[in-house]
């Protein structure tokens, strides 16, 4: 492209890998999938890196935003570092996966002292958007089953384990998955992936009215405050359409719990 890159751009794109590699979303889609499956993930959210960071180095990024082969181009070669990096820190921190201690779901028997310490409730996402999204319930807890927790995140109250139906988030989510979850929210909802209560509505893919997308907020000015001006629940599956939610719509939803990990298969 006759692009002498100097110091400057390198560094700048250095923060760019640096960005994926700290995202989430990122991370557990290099866990489980190849890097060809990596890039098509990696793609839908490398314009937000460059963006986030145009004032740093306004000529690198007029030129990636117009000028379609060097975008390609340097996506893939970011795309190619960022799964590297991943595999490697994954390879330093996996001995025990290597060993058989990654022992994916595990049933056990919950008892009441051990429940958010060694153990976290399996419950279906529908049950989970009632029993997660207001004060829990203690006795209904008794009902659940409770699997072993994964030594990778350490238990505690408002975390549960639910199986994700659906090939909209893969394949950071794959059809079938078993998702670590966190309730409520923690800080900004922006960008994370979770799980919603839709009041009249339904996810068009499952039909159910409870759904896992990654949550995007438009705001706008209202008196003293902000309000929404619209929410989309965006899939990663490009085969997918986005939930698209109106000011008027966004009060019929509830976003009950943020995804913290996929678990393993075993």
């Amino acid at each position: 492209f006759g692009t002498e890159f100097t110091p400057a751009d390198q560094l700048f794109f250095d923060q760019v890998v640096e960005a994926a590699v700290a995202d989430d979303a990122l991370r557990r889609t290099a866990a489980v999938n190849a890097e060809d499956r990596f890039g098509l993930v990696f793609r839908q959210l490398v314009e937000g890196f460059f963006v986030e960071r145009m004032d740093q180095n306004e000529e690198i990024f007029v030129r990636y935003m117009n000028d379609p082969a060097f975008r390609g181009v340097v996506t893939d070669r970011l795309a190619s570092e960022a799964y590297r990096r991943l595999q490697a820190a994954a390879d330093a921190t996996g001995a025990d996966a290597a060993d058989g201690g990654a022992t994916g779901l595990r049933l056990v028997a919950g008892r009441p002292e051990d429940r958010y310490v060694d153990c976290l409730p399996l419950v279906p996402l529908a049950a989970a958007a009632g029993a997660f999204s207001g004060p829990q319930d203690a006795g209904a807890q008794d009902d659940w089953q409770w699997v072993a927790a994964h030594p990778k995140h350490r238990p505690r109250p408002g975390m549960f384990v639910a199986q994700v139906a659906g090939k909209s988030m893969e394949p950071v989510v794959p059809d079938g998955a078993y998702g670590l979850f966190r309730a409520p929210v923690e800080g900004a909802r922006q960008g994370k992936i979770v799980l919603v209560e839709l009041r009249g509505a339904a996810d068009p893919e499952t039909g159910a009215r409870y759904t896992v997308k990654r949550y995007e907020s438009e705001k706008a000015p209202g008196g003293d405050s902000w309000r929404h001006a619209a929410i989309t629940l965006k899939p990663i599956n490009p085969a997918f359409e986005p939930i698209v939610l109106t000011a008027a719509d966004a009060e019929a939803c509830d976003v009950v719990a943020e995804l913290v990990d996929v678990m393993p298969d075993g």
